[in-house]
């Protein structure tokens, strides 16, 4: 046989994954010279790729389990491949890898290695990919993630079935766990690092939050000393369904909507929030909408309107409750 074809058809069997380690390749008969040519590039020690087929962190995680069993993914990097949502993760953030004590803590070029005791409940493997579950995700999470994102991040393993898909390598229906398991989960790790931050935050998690904006909106919300919204209810009319808002006050009939970019720039989108908005106004809804401004520099001005929103739906209640004593 040719040994070019020979070659080729090895790495066939070596690149379905995108990746592969210099030992695999060894094993399959391919010499030294092959691995240095230009096509062929170094992810990390002992990891190559085709140059034209770069790697997903999913494909360098998992070959880097082969080589060292009981290495997995953890901490950002096992959140982002939950499609947990994170701040600032750059498409070149570091992997971050543990292994169980009495090993050596991984250390190659762009890798944060841990070493970790990893119970039977803390490691999952998915795709033939390693990392720690999404409980323990979360847990570790809390010495490495503001309040507020810490809150998001829980809010976004509680979804509800029917939530819009992640964009994750590891894309399991939703919910990802309980709030049970997460409770559990924390019990087991008193004395670690952030569980402080895990413990004040694990009341305030909610199921049926569909996006990290969501869940920062109504932390803002609670930090300014407002009520707390209910997350995602059905408002409903004679004839069935009308809207399910992001947040809403419902004895106050004040509904809170956070329009993502695709809301601006999808026509169709837009179509359907004016539309929804419409139909919440004719059963006597305040439809208050938001951007990421509103996160961010126009915080005061946001929560100003939804204080200003419930002192008008009070305000409404009071009139209403005298004129029926009147009556």
């Amino acid at each position: 046989m040719d040994p070019d074809a020979h070659y080729a058809a090895a790495l066939l069997r070596l690149t379905t994954t995108r990746c592969f380690s210099v030992e695999a390749a060894r094993t399959l008969g391919l010499p030294g010279h092959v691995l240095r040519r230009s096509v062929y590039r170094r992810s990390s020690r002992s990891i190559r790729f085709l140059d034209s087929a770069p790697p997903e962190v999913s494909d360098v995680v998992a070959c880097l389990g082969t080589l060292s069993p009981g290495t997995v993914a953890s901490n950002e990097t096992a959140a982002a491949l939950w499609g947990l949502p994170l701040p600032r993760r750059s498409d070149d953030a570091p992997i971050h890898l543990t292994r169980p004590p009495g090993t050596t803590r991984p250390r190659r070029a762009g890798v944060v290695g841990h070493v970790a005791a990893l119970g039977e409940d803390d490691v999952v493997t998915v795709y033939g990919v390693p990392l720690t579950s999404p409980a323990r995700t979360w847990c570790d999470l809390g010495a490495r993630l503001p309040f507020p994102a810490l809150v998001a991040a829980g809010d976004a393993l509680l979804r509800r079935p029917d939530a819009p898909r992640r964009a994750a390598a590891i894309n399991l229906p939703d919910p990802l766990c309980t709030l049970d398991t997460l409770s559990a989960a924390v019990a087991t790790r008193r004395g670690a690092r952030g569980q402080a931050a895990v413990r004040a935050a694990l009341p305030l998690l909610r199921s049926g939050v569909d996006s990290a904006p969501e869940s920062m909106l109504r932390m803002l919300i609670l930090d300014a000393g407002l009520p707390e919204p209910e997350v995602n209810r059905w408002i409903l009319d004679e004839d069935g369904r009308v809207s399910r808002p992001d947040l809403q006050y419902r004895r106050q009939r004040v509904a809170l909507e956070y329009e993502g970019e695709h809301h601006l720039t999808d026509p169709r989108q837009w179509a359907r929030d004016i539309e929804r908005d419409e139909r919440l106004r004719a059963l006597g809804w305040t439809v208050l909408r938001f951007t990421k401004r509103h996160l961010g520099a126009g915080r005061e001005d946001a929560m100003a309107r939804i204080r200003y929103a419930l002192a008008v739906a009070g305000q409404d209640a009071v009139r209403d409750r005298r004129s029926r004593g009147q009556k």
